[in-house]
């Protein structure tokens, strides 16, 4: 979370309060030692309650602080505050559909910070009926899994995310008008049905053991994956693409095969969550400026090159290194491409630089640069010892990529060096384990030095995001057009310059001519 000033937070109080004012409700909180009465509001689909009254019937405290508010409850001690839709107890995260919300100047909480809440401290869990009103919290089922459900429309895309208890087999269904997500375990919904305002989602119905996601309309089509610790399946719904003149129509259960060439690219922000990465002198987390560059960046790639372009995360979460490359091979991504922010011993560094993946280190900075990014990772993640076996394994299967990584990786620093107008700093390598199991031509960029406080104080104005953003998306229009030209894929001619003009020459990569790659086609 954020921090803020005690002045900056009563701000943002009053501003809540004026704006979300909703009138109170009252429901029960139902427990094993009795009912209890509590306030609750709906506001924009959510069902937010007076987080003191559900906190005082369970026997805990409430109290405010600089960033937020700390609940104490049976030995536990969670925070949340109204930047985020996360709140966390101890060391683990609780995920909220939306930030929580100050009404009247009291703290109110969707109900599943409570679900979160009891079930990682006190093994109860928390469902709520708004039909009867009534929000229960009684003993976890341990031989049901538990489902949290969340939906946002995030650039064009409706990201559906199921948070379970615990693992589960489970398949994904296409039915007329719908999507259905058929567990194979039992399962404990978190309500029967809710409506939303979406672009591609009418509605989430749950069954039996199954979910049905009712759409909007027949052209929606829906990307699937999972994620571990929590195990999560996300589904992103987007409109189908328009058929291909003449193309037949495959046969259920079978994917279609995508044309050759550069169609979707997947950004991933680096760090994340509770993993904040560098951090400058004046207080910048790398985890923020990433995020905030790389959702401009989506937007100018998606309109500049018109590619799909996807985000390993839209929000401040916590991603593991293997889940960040697991979700662009799952999107069948045709680039992969890492944003960073740099950190040096010297304050006065300042630059870019473009890595991509090696098991040796082109220098002894590539080496510490790798070193310190994966150490930063590992901290908040679960211990493998088959790590470096994995990063030899995936080293190897990389070299398929190895040229046109090196090729995709010299076009963006050449682009960067002309904008920073720093010489040249090279494209290095180096064993970056997020840019490890990357099934496409993959790259990691660190923008600027946020060791340096001059860098640092750029990297958050408009003026220079625009910047390195116009430069990246030089880059990757370029890459894509002499990558596409290699394999053959027609491009339309230019437009010709106005008569008494010079056309200006044509850009060149500086690596080394290589044979055409196989086009990929999705797995």
């Amino acid at each position: 979370m954020k921090r803020f000033t005690i002045l900056g937070f009563l701000a943002v109080l009053a501003v809540a309060s004026i704006v979300l004012a909703q009138q109170p409700q009252q429901a029960i909180l139902r427990t094993q030692t009795g009912d209890t009465p509590v306030t609750y509001v709906l506001h924009d689909g959510h069902t937010f309650f007076a987080a003191g009254d559900v906190v005082s019937a369970l026997g805990g405290q409430l109290t405010p602080e600089s960033t937020g508010f700390k609940v104490a409850l049976g030995g536990a001690v969670a925070a949340f505050g109204t930047d985020s839709r996360y709140g966390v107890v101890g060391e683990d995260l609780i995920e909220m559909p939306v930030p929580p919300q100050v009404i009247d100047g009291k703290p109110f909480v969707p109900w599943q910070f409570f679900q979160g809440l009891l079930r990682k401290s006190s093994s109860l869990d928390v469902t709520w009926d708004a039909t009867t009103k009534v929000l229960s919290a009684r003993p976890l089922e341990l031989s049901a899994v538990s489902v949290q459900a969340s939906l946002a429309n995030v650039q064009g895309i409706s990201k559906i995310v199921l948070t379970m208890s615990g693992p589960v087999e489970y398949t994904i269904v296409k039915e007329p008008g719908a999507y259905a997500v058929r567990f194979k375990s039992t399962i404990r919904a978190p309500f029967g049905e809710q409506t939303y305002e979406d672009p591609y989602v009418q509605k989430l119905s749950f069954s039996a053991d199954a979910l049905r996601i009712q759409l909007t309309a027949a052209d929606v089509v829906a990307d699937a994956y999972q994620l571990e610790e929590p195990f999560r399946i996300v589904l992103d719904m987007r409109k189908a693409a328009a058929p291909i003149p003449g193309a037949t129509t495959p046969l259920p259960g079978i994917k279609p095969v995508e044309q050759p060439g550069i169609r979707t690219i997947v950004i991933d922000p680096g760090h994340g969550g509770k993993e904040v990465g560098a951090v400058g002198s004046g207080g910048l987390y790398e985890k923020d400026a990433t995020l905030a560059l790389c959702r401009k960046l989506a937007a100018s790639l998606q309109s500049a090159t018109g590619a799909r372009v996807v985000m390993t995360r839209d929000d401040d979460s916590l991603v593991s290194l293997d889940q960040r490359t697991a979700i662009a091979n799952q999107y069948g991504a045709d680039l992969f491409l890492s944003v960073h922010l740099n950190a040096a011993v010297v304050k006065g560094a300042k630059g870019a630089e473009t890595y991509f993946l090696s098991l040796e280190a082109s220098d002894e900075l590539a080496r510490k640069a790798a070193e310190t990014e994966n150490t930063a990772a590992a901290q908040h993640a679960t211990a493998d010892p088959s790590a470096d076996l994995k990063l030899i394994l995936w080293d190897l299967a990389q070299q398929e990529y190895l040229q046109e990584s090196s090729r995709f990786a010299s076009t963006i620093q050449e682009e960067l060096n002309t904008v920073t107008g720093v010489a040249n700093r090279g494209v290095k390598q180096a064993p970056f384990k997020v840019l490890v199991g990357a099934t496409m031509p993959a790259a990691l960029v660190e923008v600027a030095f946020i060791s340096n406080p001059e860098e640092e104080a750029k990297i958050q104005t408009d003026e220079f995001q625009k910047t390195m953003i116009d430069a990246i998306t030089r880059a990757v229009q370029r890459y894509k057009t002499e990558y596409e030209t290699r394999i053959g894929v027609a491009h339309p001619a230019p437009a010709a310059p106005p008569l008494g003009t010079t056309p200006a020459p044509a850009a060149t990569a500086t690596a080394a001519p290589a044979p055409a790659a196989t086009p990929r086609t999705t797995p």
